[in-house]
């Protein structure tokens, strides 16, 4: 065993850092694993960040250290599969007398084992702040996004009045979700007006108890996204990760007063630091991707180990080398 911060204090001191990132890296499944999995039942699927065996009504989901952002590839950020694990693991369990969810058990620090749903094809996406993709539409002009009227005279990374659902549709992996107003995703046959109104719902509960935890913490919850799915029973229940800084925005409350009052960005605990590199450098989304230094990916598992490890209260180890991550 080894704690997660002695592992990447280990790759910054490195002579070659892209190199011990790639070391340390957890790419997924080697193909002769997928091999044996279906050998023994198991179907194996892939996504942007992680991968995933179904057997039966178990769903086996093995978080890798891929990192994307505005849908493409950006690199690997070592151990981030394993923090994003635990901070999963964290929030399914500490949700679950709110709303149902899919989770069953931790197998390994990169494994979760949960209840095998049939997903519904739309990323719920809850914004508390004028940030992210709002606030560049916003700023060009936009007043009607996603459905939601924004008045007038919003502010970068303003609080806004209450707090707004922008779903977008659920794209293959490496394809771009496109925004949608809940009467498309309803028109397309995705959900129906009712189980629309149950998510909206449920995504409502689960970010006002995500603030709340994380302000217990000196933190602000910005904006997060959230999937759901039908179980076996047809019941709606949360599914994919929730609250982590992968899938929202975390700002530290203490500054952001401040710093917003200077006309500075608050400062960040979540991947916006690599996004604003990349926009930095001239991408959003379109054209070659920028390569990103070892040292802004360990950068950033630094700050989602500091996060993983404030909201459990303790020390995060590792036992598994990359070519070890099992059922």
């Amino acid at each position: 065993m080894k704690a997660l911060v002695e592992a990447l204090n280990e790759i910054s001191s490195s002579n070659n850092g892209a190199e011990a990132v790639k070391k340390s890296s957890y790419y997924g499944m080697s193909d002769s694993q997928k091999a044996q999995y279906k050998s023994e039942g198991y179907h194996a699927y892939q996504g942007k960040v992680r991968e995933l065996l179904q057997k039966d009504d178990h769903l086996f989901i093995f978080h890798t250290d891929r990192l994307t952002a505005f849908d493409k590839y950006i690199g690997m950020v070592p151990y981030k599969g394993a923090i994003l694990s635990e901070i999963s693991r964290f929030w399914l369990e500490n949700v679950n007398d709110l709303i149902p969810t899919h989770f069953e058990k931790p197998v390994n620090e990169r494994v979760l084992q949960v209840k095998n749903c049939k997903p519904v094809k739309a990323e719920v996406i809850v914004r508390g702040y004028m940030a992210g993709s709002m606030q560049r539409a916003y700023n060009k002009g936009v007043r009607e996004f996603c459905g939601c009227s924004l008045p007038e005279g919003l502010k970068d990374f303003q609080k806004l009045p209450t707090p707004i659902i922008t779903p977008t549709t659920k794209a293959a992996a490496f394809e771009h979700d496109e925004d949608a107003t809940p009467a498309e995703l309803i028109e397309q046959g995705v959900c129906t007006q009712e189980e629309w109104n149950k998510i909206s719902d449920m995504a409502l509960k689960l970010f006002a108890r995500g603030q709340e935890v994380y302000e217990d913490k000196g933190w602000i919850l910005v904006d997060t996204k959230y999937e759901f799915g039908w179980d076996k029973d047809g019941n709606i229940v949360v599914i994919d990760e929730v609250h982590t800084p992968d899938s929202s925005r975390l700002w530290v409350r203490e500054s952001y007063s401040t710093r917003i009052a200077a006309g500075e960005q608050p400062e960040m605990l979540d991947k916006e630091i690599v996004r604003r590199f990349l926009m930095d450098h001239g991408f959003s989304g379109e054209g070659q991707v920028p390569e990103v230094p070892a040292e802004v990916l360990v950068s950033l598992s630094k700050v989602y180990l500091k996060v993983a490890e404030t909201l459990t209260g303790s020390q995060l180890q590792t036992a598994l080398t990359p070519d070890h991550v099992t059922l």
